[in-house]
């Protein structure tokens, strides 16, 4: 074997060694999550579930919160790749993958980080655009996702978005009262 077929297959070998602690360290603490609240779980704990040495998982994350914020990215970086012109069609992207993470979810709301969808959903547009547009339609969407979740997801996915779409509904008809009221009084 040459030295670069050797450097190559380390490489490689390094690679998939770095995966399997990532899967089996984020694994250990959705486990532990199902176990125990977050505030009662240690780096220990997790490192002693996953089968991961220690030096293993503190070579990959630095404390819990940081595994924690790892399995948030997963779902947003998937919505965010469905995006498309369509609000309704995001909506609907966003609902139905953040019920295909239903676990992941459940654990980031109970460990009380659910803010952290919105944070790194809000981060994903920061200077695309220098309106509010893109941070109202992004806080509706999270408000009315958590609240889905913490009910425990209830009814398909596409009855959970009639509710919001006729939530906005109400809502553009209250601005559009208040719009012509405003009119009226000027």
């Amino acid at each position: 074997m040459t030295p670069e077929e050797r450097i190559q297959l380390l490489n490689k070998n390094s690679a998939a060694l770095h995966i399997k602690t990532v899967t089996a360290t984020k694994n250990a603490l959705l486990s532990l999550m199902q176990e125990k609240a977050y505030a009662d779980i240690s780096m220990t704990d997790i490192i002693l579930k996953s089968g991961v040495s220690r030096g293993g998982v503190y070579n990959t994350y630095k404390s819990k919160d940081e595994i924690l914020l790892d399995i948030v990215q997963e779902p947003i970086e998937e919505a965010i790749s469905a995006l498309t012109d369509s609000i309704f069609d995001n909506m609907e992207s966003t609902f139905r993958i953040g019920k295909k993470y239903e676990s992941s979810v459940n654990a980031v709301i109970a460990a009380g980080l659910e803010h952290e969808f919105l944070q790194r959903m809000n981060k994903r547009f920061d200077g695309i655009t220098t309106s509010y547009y893109v941070t109202l339609w992004n806080g509706m969407i999270y408000n009315a996702f958590i609240e889905w979740a913490r009910a425990g997801m209830p009814g398909t996915v596409e009855e959970a978005v009639e509710n919001v779409q006729s939530g906005l509904r109400m809502v553009a008809e209250t601005i559009n009262t208040g719009l012509r009221k405003n009119r009226k009084n000027a």
